[in-house]
C-alpha cells in the first residue's frame, strides 16, 4: 500500500511546475505566455533572469529529490525510488492540472538522480560539461549526457533494473525534447 501511495504522490508532486509558481508569485507573469512557453528553468531564466532560473532549477530538482528520499524512507528500495522518479517526471511533463502541458524534465531528472546515485549525477554533469565545451549546445550536450547516465548508474550501483528504469527516463526525456510541438530553437 505504501508503494501505491508513494507512486500517486510522486505524480501529484511532479505537477508542481516551479516555473509557473515562481512566475506568478514573484514576477506576476505567466511563463506559459513568455519566451518558448515552456515551464522549465531555461525559459524561466530567459523570462525572469538568473534568479528566476535558479529558483525554478532548485524547485524542480528538489521535488524529485524529496520524492526519492520519501520512497527510500518508507523502504521501497532503489528500484521503487526509480519508479517514483519516472512518475515525478511524468507529472512534470504531462501534468493534469495544466492540461498535460508541462516541462521537459531535465532538472527533475537531475534532482532524483542525485538522490538515487550521486556518483552517476556527478558523471552526468562531467559528461555534460565536456560535451558543452565541444558542441556549445545545452540541448545536444544534455541529451547525450542523459543517454550515458544508465551506463554510469549500472557501473556505480550494479543494479540492472535501476539502469533499465533510468533508461526509460532517458527515452522519455529525449522523446519530450523531440516532440515537434515543444521544440523551439535550443530550448531544454
Amino acid at each position: 500500500m505504501q508503494k501505491v501511495f508513494i507512486y500517486i504522490f510522486a505524480y501529484f508532486i511532479g505537477q508542481f511546475l516551479f516555473a509557473h509558481i515562481v512566475g506568478v508569485l514573484l514576477y506576476r507573469k505567466n511563463v506559459f505566455h513568455l519566451g518558448s512557453g515552456n515551464p522549465g528553468a531555461r525559459n524561466a531564466g530567459r523570462s525572469f533572469g538568473k534568479w528566476g532560473f535558479l529558483l525554478v532549477l532548485i524547485g524542480d530538482m528538489l521535488k524529485a529529490f524529496l520524492v526519492c528520499l520519501l520512497a527510500d524512507k518508507v523502504g521501497i528500495g532503489i528500484i521503487g525510488q526509480s519508479i517514483a522518479l519516472i512518475l515525478v517526471l511524468l507529472g512534470h511533463m504531462y501534468p493534469v492540472i495544466y492540461k498535460f502541458k508541462g516541462g521537459k524534465g531535465v532538472a527533475s531528472f537531475i534532482g532524483g538522480l542525485l538522490y538515487i546515485s550521486p556518483f552517476s549525477t556527478f558523471s552526468f554533469i562531467g559528461v555534460f560539461i565536456i560535451l558543452f565545451l565541444i558542441y556549445r549546445s545545452f540541448t545536444k550536450s544534455g541529451l547525450i549526457a542523459i543517454m550515458t547516465t544508465p551506463i554510469f548508474l549500472y557501473l556505480y550501483e550494479s543494479n540492472l533494473w535501476v539502469s533499465i528504469a533510468i533508461t526509460i527516463i532517458a527515452i522519455i526525456i529525449i522523446l519530450r525534447h523531440t516532440d515537434k510541438k515543444v521544440i523551439v530553437g535550443d530550448e531544454q
